[in-house]
């Protein structure tokens, strides 16, 4: 044997390599699992199959599923996570990277990985600074862009920009629903959409003095029930599904649905410090008081 060895030192080699590789289950190339769910930036689940989620530089590629989750398989290492998601027809472009961390024999789950759109930021930015005149021109002009054909992202996105702009900057309700129908129109996936327009109906008298409870009511219900947890967080108003729930609760309440409202109330009452706001808190502390 000491022979052979001596003759052949590249097979004593190779030996104590499969040994270290397989024999003792060392191997760094054992693929490890990467999981998530895509959604786009307010928490909508993104379940097109025209969606893509990519390992860059290992050519490893998938698509979300109906419920929008996904999982891809590479080995070890760090990587960067790309999604893309691109619907022509509805006006709709949404892209984001995170660096995730595989680990061998392990399943890594990254939870919900949100996607969003990039060339509207600047306008966001000015509308969380309150400059929201500044931010009204850019989200117009961006609008104008995708009309003129010099941009590829569509309109959905930036008409819901328009809707709170003019609904929560400028107190101009009515110019902000209309937009917020027009982004529904183009996206009804469009949960910032039906949050938005969920408000304008509750700041909307008719005519004969009524309110619309019911049609605030059913919007926000929309929002709630399309798969995704909702957060505008940090694109703008720092709103979560839990705000949302208890906004719910407090326009039932208003709506004289007092057990549907205090039976939402109860249920969010010990999250609502920690995953909602102080009006929030507010609103279903009123519930609670007058409701008992």
């Amino acid at each position: 044997m000491r022979n052979l060895i001596g003759a052949y030192p590249q097979l004593l080699l190779a030996v104590i390599l499969l040994y270290l590789t397989v024999g003792c289950g060392g191997g760094g190339g054992s693929p490890s699992l990467l999981k998530g769910v895509l959604a786009d930036g307010f928490g909508a689940v993104i379940s097109s199959p025209d969606a893509t989620i990519t390992l860059a530089t290992t050519g490893v590629i998938g698509n979300p599923g109906p419920d929008g989750s996904f999982s891809l398989e590479a080995d070890p290492g760090s990587y960067t996570l790309r999604g893309y998601y691109l619907n022509a027809a509805a006006g709709i472009r949404l892209e984001g990277s995170v660096t995730v961390q595989l680990v061998k024999g392990q399943t890594t789950d990254i939870g919900v990985f949100k996607i969003s759109n990039k060339t509207l930021e600047d306008g966001w930015a000015e509308y969380r600074k309150e400059t929201f005149n500044t931010a009204l021109t850019a989200f117009q002009n961006y609008d104008d862009f995708v009309r003129s054909g010099q941009a590829d992202l569509g309109s959905s996105s930036s008409y819901s920009a328009i809707g709170w702009t003019y609904g929560r900057g400028l107190h101009d309700p009515v110019n902000a629903s209309v937009y917020f129908e027009d982004a529904l129109g183009g996206w009804n996936g469009n949960l910032d959409a039906w949050v938005g327009l969920s408000a304008c109906d509750l700041s909307l008298m008719r005519s004969d003095g009524s309110f619309h409870f019911n049609d605030a009511v059913n919007r926000v219900t929309q929002a709630i029930e399309i798969p995704g947890e909702y957060s505008s967080y940090p694109t703008h108003d720092n709103i979560s599904e839990d705000d949302l729930r208890a906004y719910r609760s407090f326009v039932n309440f208003l709506n004289g649905n007092s057990v549907s409202a205090r039976n939402e109330a109860l249920e969010i009452e010990g999250r609502i410090p920690l995953t909602g706001n102080s009006a929030s808190a507010d609103a279903i502390g009123i519930v609670l008081a007058f409701t008992d």
